[in-house]
């Protein structure tokens, strides 16, 4: 099998997230055949950046690149930098007030170390009745009993938060040049 040269620009946060996005928007186009000539059959090798300003022309540099580069790898080099958000305060919290009461239950539950929990009941010495009965059933198998409260009325959910971008944030933009299988 072959390989064919690739450049593809991208934008993220960095270049390791733009190079996620180019493989992320490649799947979607061009579904995920290991010979299909993409980005997404490749790995990033290396930030190839600071090498850019020995070419006069981008012809000259991505040329360099392919020539230092193997097949399924790709080296990539910024364009244009982030703007980072410089906010001390990177988030915003929407609350969600609870109208009236909250009830809550007292629930008994059978937990095991790597199968979760496996019985439950309102009822203690219930609880530990079908744990009983679970660990005849796997015999190499441990169930602890642990006491938990059950939202029974009420709203579970009790705040959100969101990132909350900066006025002049932007993404990077990225160049991938290399060589996808094909």
């Amino acid at each position: 099998m072959g390989a064919c040269s690739i450049e593809v620009t991208s934008r993220g946060k960095s270049m390791t997230d733009a190079f996620r996005r180019a493989q992320e928007r490649a799947q979607e186009e061009y579904g995920n055949d290991s010979y299909n000539g993409q980005i997404n059959n490749c790995s990033l090798v290396g930030d190839v950046t600071d090498k850019q300003h020995q070419f006069k022309e981008q012809d000259y540099f991505h040329t360099w690149i392919l020539d230092n580069t193997g097949k399924r790898d790709v080296k990539g080099y910024c364009i244009s930098k982030p703007v980072v958000n410089n906010n001390k305060i990177k988030t915003v919290v929407t609350n969600f007030p609870q109208k009236g009461t909250r009830k809550w239950e007292t629930i008994y539950v059978g937990v095991t170390k790597f199968d979760g929990i496996v019985c439950s009941d309102a009822s203690q010495t219930e609880c530990i009745k079908k744990a009983r009965a679970w660990v005849e059933k796997n015999p190499n198998k441990q169930v602890d009993i642990m006491i938990r409260k059950k939202l029974t009325e009420g709203k579970n959910l009790v705040a959100s938060i969101n990132y909350k971008k900066a006025t002049n944030e932007k993404d990077g933009l990225y160049c991938f040049v290399g060589w996808a299988p094909e």
